[in-house]
């Protein structure tokens, strides 16, 4: 049985999986209003203990899966160094029952590394067609969520202070596709993380993900190495879309390709990155490396190192950066090809809301800005889901300017 509530966008992949693409928008995520994805498979169990939740875990696997876990609220340490939730079930659904994410907590062993380095995720989805929803993950030697299953499915999920990712996706059997990542927080609580390995949502061999309406904050190193990405996709990974999403003060923003580990293909589009510069280290906001045939579109970095964007080394080619805002250089390096068109990267604050708290909203009568990208049928909206364009042109940036947009969505 499958049933849901919320507004979606369904798909039979497989003639097993029903892919829900519930709605939100940046700034319900931001104000913590997005609706909750009300959705079921199968046999549905309801857990109010640690202990049961473990169980209904065993259940699922021992039965192939087709199941719906619903928590009660409560606080949850269902990962420890002796065990953790190992999903091999498919068609498995783990969600709040009332939908508050932060009325369920799922926890581990605490945010630093275990004695024998043992491995401690939250949760690790090795079977297919996993949701998981409405929650927070949190305190773990690891990860909140490692991934080697298939159409992996994340909505209103809070991850926050893990002594290394927030989600993994390992390359595993030649590494998870099909990943929706949606509608969630993750941060570091603290302006620092526990360490330099920790990162955002670092993929390997990942194709096919989006990665949309997310918020990132303070995943910087305190230490002499940098961290990780916010969001990195890598290792022979392809045609992935990181759109909507904001990112603040993460010692790296959206990376596809590391070094000479590739990604070919993929978007980066309406994206709000903003960084600081205060913790011990930064680096760029969007950086492509070995990643051919990938677009940047519509993005606004602004940031305290040099380069705002760069594409780097002489596999980075066939590539479009078009219509990106930035206070820093669109960069070549090592040898990297782009075509660069309607770019602008002398923005100045006086041009946002507030960018010294990230706020890269676009202020009104702006005319180098306002009415001044090209249009481009790839981006048909905005970060806060805008149409483009309102007039006759795009607006250079992530953001759309409308007089209307300015009082609604609990602007003031």
């Amino acid at each position: 049985m499958f049933s849901f509530s919320c507004s979606s966008d369904t798909i039979l992949n497989s003639g097993e999986f029903l892919n829900i693409n519930c709605a939100c928008n940046i700034a319900e995520v931001e104000s913590n209003t997005v609706s909750p994805c009300d959705y079921t498979i199968g046999n549905i169990t309801t857990v109010g203990t640690a202990s049961e939740f473990r169980a209904a875990i065993s259940q699922a696997n021992s039965s192939g899966g087709n199941m719906t876990i619903l928590i009660e609220d409560g606080t949850y340490e269902v990962a420890t160094t002796s065990s953790y939730p190992y999903i091999t079930a498919s068609n498995l659904v783990i969600r709040s029952l009332r939908g508050n994410r932060d009325a369920v907590i799922l926890h581990g062993n605490g945010m630093s590394e275990t004695p024998n380095n043992e491995t401690v995720n939250v949760l690790y989805a090795v079977g297919n067609n996993i949701t998981i929803a409405d929650l927070t993950l949190e305190m773990t030697a690891n990860n909140a969520i490692a991934v080697t299953g298939e159409n992996l499915f994340v909505h209103n999920v809070k991850m926050q202070n893990t002594y290394e990712h927030f989600i993994k996706g390992n390359s595993v059997n030649g590494g998870a596709d099909n990943g929706i990542v949606q509608c969630s927080l993750f941060q570091y609580t603290n302006t620092l993380g526990p360490q330099w390995y920790i990162g955002g949502i670092d993929v390997h061999q990942g194709d096919n993900w989006i990665v949309s309406d997310n918020v990132f904050k303070n995943i910087a190193s305190p230490d002499s190495q940098l961290a990780q990405h916010a969001v990195n996709f890598w290792n022979n990974s392809s045609n992935n879309i990181i759109e909507r999403n904001k990112i603040i003060n993460c010692d790296r923003g959206i990376g596809f390709g590391l070094g000479s580990s590739p990604n070919t293909g993929g978007i980066i589009r309406n994206n709000m990155i903003y960084n600081d510069g205060t913790a011990p280290n930064d680096d760029v906001g969007i950086g492509l490396e070995s990643s051919p045939n990938t677009k940047v579109y519509n993005n606004t970095v602004i940031i305290e190192y040099p380069n705002a964007i760069e594409y780097r080394f002489a596999a980075t080619n066939n590539v479009e950066i078009t219509n990106n805002l930035t206070n820093q250089s669109i960069l070549s390096r090592n040898g990297g090809q782009a075509t660069l068109t309607s770019n602008i990267t002398n923005a100045q604050t006086n041009w946002f809301i507030d960018a010294s708290i990230g706020d890269l909203r676009l202020s009104p009568n702006n005319p180098t800005v306002i009415d001044q990208g090209v249009n481009l049928v790839e981006v048909n909206m905005d970060i806060y889901k805008t149409f483009r364009p309102q007039s006759n042109n795009h607006d250079i940036g992530a953001f759309e300017f409308t007089i209307d947009i300015m009082f609604s969505n609990g602007f003031e």
